[in-house]
């Protein structure tokens, strides 16, 4: 889906690839060229920063713009194996200038050849003539170009060659000549003694990291690149070498990242010498406190085999080669880089490995959730008893919202199940976690994978929620979601809810009883099969919304007698909105009371998905907040979006644009990467009505066409209703009524709260607004009586207020100004926009009627201030000019004519001609005709008939004045 672009959580770059975030670098190059171009003295500088920060591409960089600048670009670099190889180095750079050699005295050629082991001498050159040689082969070759000398690696640099350019880099003050040098910091090398002008290469800042990190990996999912960032702290290599070494569903996002991060040659390289030099118990020391994860003291204590007293022995090995840090007031041991952990956990083998997550499993006896990861990576084959511990832990995990690491624990335990059965009923629970994370490319897998012989009525229910989820969301198809859920669901009641004969169940429950270690067959409690049966009726009222289909609706009620209370509370609400807004209302007040305080994510989002209909909005914002947060950090997408899109709505009630927006936009960027395109959608409604405050018609245009195009041929009402209202929303700001009301009286026709809508409740008050407007004060008056019959003012003060204006609205004249002031006196009205539309029309109905323009003055500017401020801006242009149009008119200036523009009108009001004023006047015609084109707009007049007329106005106007001679006068 891609509905517009969205800017996604991810700042632009503007450099290349690679480069991002290293502007100051290139302008310092850029400013190096310079100067030796320019005829100036050359520079010595040394780039220093730790390994894989990014130094060999500024290096790159700083050569194409030299080449570019006409230089001439010598480079060579130091290697770890040739740094006891007497002048290895500087055999690349002469290799470089051979041919210049020519030039050279005879003598400082021969040690030159010397060097590269072209010539007959025996031995190598002594230091000094081999310096005097090199220094006088870059002047002589920067004779034609100024010259850049790069060498990378200095740090393997041999001794021989150090010496060499030591002896160059003092003695560049008189060339052309540039010596641009990097080295690993901490790093010891030959050039350390020379005063070099010192450049520190830092780590990306957080923009750049995360701008580097989209461009080199697009595709990247947003949980993983979050992590990747956290691992790589800036470090260049780490960002673009970490993410090809995940697995596809690691990268997609179907699948978690492991604890530890894999790394590959080049990334261990940045580490591995210093680790190769620490003793055997210090490094499994640091095994266990990289696989640990958070540096926990206590937990690494517990796990580690020597205890605390072996860990107090094994850390100063550690700690002395920079390594690790123990940060005492924490806690904690904190690694230098987090890639040291990676690398520590590379170093050690498979076997080891396995026993670090089992002794940390058992540590973590209390944090299931921490402890799933290592029971996973402890696994090697088929075990029940390790099937049955991940099992049960990925059950607590989903019941908190943890759905990606629930996913994890779930297939490993399908996996490690000896028996067919039991494997096929943990691949439907995996499936579904995975549904609920949004992976929905594992969710199909999952699912084709656990469907066989031995699946169960419940397996084949779970895996049932799972492909309807994933259904809704990728195609979109209610009537096939509709199909599915309504079959399994009378398979289960027909087979009884009882759990006798049955297999399997719910989710985050105990839902098995009598497990055995031996892999037989569990038995599910009635407990957890009512849970199972109670999801597929809740997934099957709400697909009957998303669709707003009257016709299946039947078919719902039928299946939905028996269900538990809040998808009770859907079918009364669905069913008949109008009737039973306030009892809904009140029900969803007492089940929010009765949640526990550790209530899991799915309980608070039915309901709270319920009451949001309801203008409910504020009043439980901080179990949305709540849900939304633990969801998003448990990676369950499904939960998240459906808090992101209250949140949105409840600011957007609230009149805090601004932040409805963001929640949007962030939320369809996850939506699109993810592939769930209806709930892209509707996020995407959430934006069409912010915009239609504003007045950005182009942006709703272009979100509402798409909306309509995906929706209409699937009969996705929820959406086209979504996008009805918001640009009903635009038209009824740019005061084109008609348009308005076609689209509220699409939403819910006059006088009706159509089933299956409830959404209808927020266009009540646009519909008679643009009923009246465009003279259709029946249908408005219908309207309201239906919103008064349905108590919909009892709901909350913004729609108290809303109810009461509508009444005002369309109403007798001689009870509205008292309606507009009963709405406005609701207190506790926590929605500034539309308390300002109603002062608007307040003010506006008090100017057109001739009422109290004091009073209509305050209310206009009042609505005036609260628009401009809330960036509504059709509406604040609307109070604007109801504010200017309550202003006295202005006292017209007089527009004296000359004296003799007075004689050439006066005689031109009789009927005289140009000419024949020019006589009299003893001008000629043209002047006359010059005077009357002045005399003309002074008037106001286009003609010679409307003179008389203007100049007897003019004089009563003025009171008599210097006119008053032409009042009444014949025309002659």
């Amino acid at each position: 889906m891609s509905i517009e672009q969205s800017s996604g959580p991810w700042p632009a770059g503007g450099d290349a690839v690679g480069l991002l975030g290293r502007s100051a670098e290139l302008e310092f190059f850029a400013e190096l060229r310079r100067r030796p171009a320019d005829g100036g003295a050359g520079t010595a500088v040394l780039l220093e920063g730790p390994a894989g920060v990014g130094k060999t591409a500024l290096l790159e960089a700083a050569a194409d713009g030299a080449r570019a600048s006409g230089f001439r670009v010598l480079r060579f670099a130091g290697v770890e194996s040739e740094v006891t190889l007497a002048y290895s180095g500087l055999h690349q750079l002469l290799f470089g200038m051979r041919d210049g050699f020519d030039r050279l005295p005879p003598g400082q050629r021969a040690v030159l050849e010397g060097v590269l082991g072209s010539s007959v001498a025996q031995a190598p050159p002594e230091r000094f003539a081999a310096s005097v040689a090199v220094l006088e082969a870059l002047r002589r070759t920067a004779e034609d170009d100024p010259v850049l000398v790069v060498i990378d690696d200095v740090q393997w640099l041999d001794r021989a060659s150090g010496d060499v350019l030591e002896f160059v880099a003092r003695r560049l003050s008189g060339l052309p000549v540039d010596l641009l040098v990097a080295g690993r910091a901490g790093h010891a090398h030959a050039l350390d003694r020379h005063g070099l002008l010192r450049r520190r290469v830092e780590a990306l800042d957080e923009g750049s990291a995360a701008a580097l990190l989209r461009a080199a990996h697009p595709g990247l999912a947003p949980h993983a690149a979050e992590r990747l960032l956290q691992e790589a702290a800036g470090n260049p290599l780490a960002l673009l070498e970490l993410p090809a070494l995940l697995t596809r569903e690691q990268f997609t996002g179907a699948a978690p990242l492991p604890l530890s991060l894999p790394v590959d040659d080049r990334l261990e390289a940045l580490f591995a010498p210093r680790l190769r030099e620490l003793p055997a118990a210090t490094l499994e020391l640091l095994l266990v406190a990289a696989l640990e994860g958070t540096g926990g003291l206590r937990t690494i204590w517990a796990a580690y085999p020597g205890g605390m007293d072996g860990a107090d022995a094994a850390l100063p090995a550690a700690e002395e080669a920079g390594l690790v840090r123990v940060d005492a007031r924490a806690g904690r041991l904190v690694f230098r880089h987090p890639l040291v952990r990676s690398a520590v956990v590379r170093t050690c083998r498979p076997g080891r490995r396995r026993a670090a997550h089992r002794a940390l499993a058992e540590a973590l006896e209390r944090d299931p959730e921490r402890r799933i990861g290592h029971l996973v990576a402890a696994s090697l084959g088929p075990e029940e008893p390790l099937a049955a511990d991940l099992e049960q832990a990925g059950h607590a995990a989903l019941g908190r919202g943890s759905a990606a690491l629930a996913t994890t624990a779930l297939r490993r335990a399908a996996e490690l199940s000896p028996e067919p059965a039991e494997r096929s009923r943990r691949l439907a629970h995996a499936a579904y976690a995975a549904a609920q994370s949004g992976a929905l490319d594992v969710t199909a897998v999952l699912v084709d994978d656990g469907y066989g012989e031995r699946a169960s009525p419940q397996d084949t229910a779970r895996a049932t929620l799972a492909r309807v989820y994933a259904l809704l969301e990728t195609d979109g198809d209610a009537t096939a979601a509709h199909r599915l859920l309504t079959g399994v669901i009378d398979g289960l009641l027909a087979a009884g809810t009882d759990g006798a004969g049955t297999g399997s169940a719910g989710t985050g429950s105990a839902e098995t009883a009598g497990a055995g270690t031996d892999g037989a067959s569990r038995q599910p409690s009635p407990a957890a099969v009512r849970e199972v049966v109670g999801e597929l009726q809740f997934l099957l009222t709400l697909v009957a919304f998303y669709a707003q289909r009257t016709d299946l609706w039947p078919e719902v009620l039928e299946r939905c007698r028996d269900a538990p209370d809040p998808v009770r509370l859907y079918c009364l609400a669905f069913d008949a909105p109008q009737e039973r807004a306030p009892e809904v209302r009140r029900r969803i007040r007492r089940a929010f009371a009765a949640l526990p305080p550790d209530a899991g994510p799915r309980p608070v989002t039915q309901l709270s998905m319920l009451s949001v209909y309801f203008d409910e909005a504020s009043e439980y914002r901080e179990h949305w907040m709540r849900v939304a947060r633990r969801s998003r950090e448990g990676g369950t997408f499904v939960q998240w979006s459906y808090g992101t899109i209250l949140l949105g709505h409840e600011a957007f009630f609230a009149g805090r644009f601004t932040e409805a927006e963001a929640l949007a936009r962030e939320g369809l960027a996850m939506a699109e990467e993810l592939g769930h395109r209806l709930a892209g959608f509707r996020l995407a409604s959430q934006l069409a009505l912010v915009a239609a405050v504003r007045g950005d018609a182009e942006t709703v245009s272009t979100l509402t066409r798409a909306i309509l195009a995906w929706s209409e041929p699937r009969r996705l009402g929820l959406l086209q209703v979504s996008a009805r209202q918001a640009r009903a929303l635009l038209a009824l700001g740019q005061g084109d009524y008609e348009t308005a009301y076609r689209d509220c009286a699409l939403v819910g026709p006059p006088g009706t709260l159509p089933p299956l809508n409830p959404r209808a409740i927020w266009s009540v008050y646009d519909l008679v607004e643009a009923a009246v407007h465009t003279g259709r004060t029946a249908e408005a008056r219908v309207h309201v009586a239906m919103a008064r019959s349905a108590c919909l003012g009892e709901l909350s003060p913004r729609l108290a207020l809303l109810t009461h204006a509508a009444a005002a609205l369309a109403g007798p004249v001689e009870t509205a100004e008292a309606g507009f002031r009963r709405a406005l006196a609701v207190a506790d009205v926590h929605a500034p926009f539309d308390r300002a539309r109603v002062r608007l029309a307040f003010g506006r109905w008090l100017r057109t009627h001739g009422r109290d323009p004091e009073a209509a003055r305050e209310h206009l500017a009042a609505a005036l201030h609260t628009l401009e401020e809330l960036g509504a801006a059709p509406w604040a242009a609307a109070a604007g000019t109801e504010l200017a149009a309550l202003a006295p008119p202005a006292e017209p200036e007089p527009l004296l004519l000359t004296p003799q523009e007075l004689q050439i009108a006066d005689l031109a009001a009789t009927g005289l001609s140009n000419k024949e004023i020019g006589a009299r006047l003893y001008i000629s015609p043209r002047t006359v005709s010059t005077h009357l084109y002045n005399i003309f707009p002074k008037l106001g007049i286009r003609s010679r008939a409307a003179l008389r007329d203007a100049l007897g106005a003019q004089a009563r106007a003025e009171g008599g004045g210097e006119y008053a001679e032409y009042v009444d006068r014949p025309v002659i």
